[in-house]
């Protein structure tokens, strides 16, 4: 299997973080994969065999294009011989300046057809302008083109998105009370802002960020045992249960559980982001 991510270059680093392109030969076995949540959005582009996934207990196939997101829940994905996928991870509201769609819209599911979203066949055009493609260069260059050509450039509801990730990141602090004191406005208006331009409340946010920094540490330190309690309050859960709470929430999966999918090397977290 041969897997590439590549940065988004600096012109687009406010759109998405990064290309996931992954191929496999003719002759190679299917592999399957789980992705852990990253409450980002994900565009992808299927040049080979459908390929099946499960989402949030449910199953789809992707054709040729799809949108996934944000993705709050574990993403399994099974790559068949002759995968040729490449997958735009979009960064903070780089997916709604995009599309100029609501991200409130999108609380349907989890899956989507871009073009059902847009009633426009753009992202189908964009698909056969890529096919052809054999040089991933290319493949990029045209992606990239595309993206400068049609997202909105940043106003002050995006400025304010990224200026203030770093209040979900001190656990004292109410960053909604925060947010609305230091932007003089009200704190409906922040969680409306939060809707709209991601698709999920700052409280959830919050939320994901602390048990993603967990995940990140667990990965870090494996297979080093974790001493659980230890974690329970570096990590500012109630007790075990909170934190047991949290793994069945995102993944499923017990702690336990996930340990030993880590063991089998076939769990994936999600480069940490730009902005957070």
């Amino acid at each position: 299997m041969n897997s590439q991510l590549i940065d988004a270059e600096e012109r687009l680093a406010t759109v998405f973080s990064h290309y996931y392109c992954v191929q496999l030969s003719p002759e190679e076995q299917p592999v399957t994969l789980q992705l852990m949540p990253n409450y980002e959005m994900l565009l992808v582009f299927n040049l080979g065999p459908a390929i099946p996934i499960a989402l949030g207990g449910a199953t789809y196939v992707i054709q040729k294009t799809a949108v996934l997101g944000p993705l709050q829940k574990m993403l399994t994905y099974e790559l068949p011989a002759g995968t040729d996928l490449m997958v735009v991870n979009f960064t903070l509201d780089g997916f709604y300046r995009l599309l100029g769609v609501s991200m409130q819209e999108l609380k349907a599911g989890d899956w989507h057809d871009p073009d059902v979203l847009l009633n426009k066949n753009c992202f189908s055009e964009l698909w056969e302008q890529l096919a052809p493609l054999s040089e991933l260069a290319d493949r990029i260059s045209l992606l990239n083109a595309y993206a400068v050509t049609f997202v909105a450039p940043t106003d002050a509801a995006s400025d304010s998105l990224r200026e203030s990730i770093p209040y979900f990141r001190d656990a004292v602090v109410d960053p909604i009370k925060v947010l609305a004191e230091t932007q003089q406005v009200s704190a409906r208006r922040i969680q409306m802002r939060f809707q709209t331009h991601l698709g999920y409340s700052a409280k959830e946010l919050t939320r994901f960020l602390r048990f993603r920094n967990l995940l990140n540490f667990l990965t870090q330190q494996h297979p080093q045992p974790p001493d659980w309690l230890n974690l329970v309050l570096t990590f500012g859960y109630h007790d075990h249960s909170h934190l047991i709470k949290d793994f069945q929430y995102y993944l499923g999966l017990t702690p336990r559980q996930f340990l030993k999918q880590l063991a089998q090397g076939n769990v994936c977290i999600s480069k940490t982001g730009r902005f957070y």
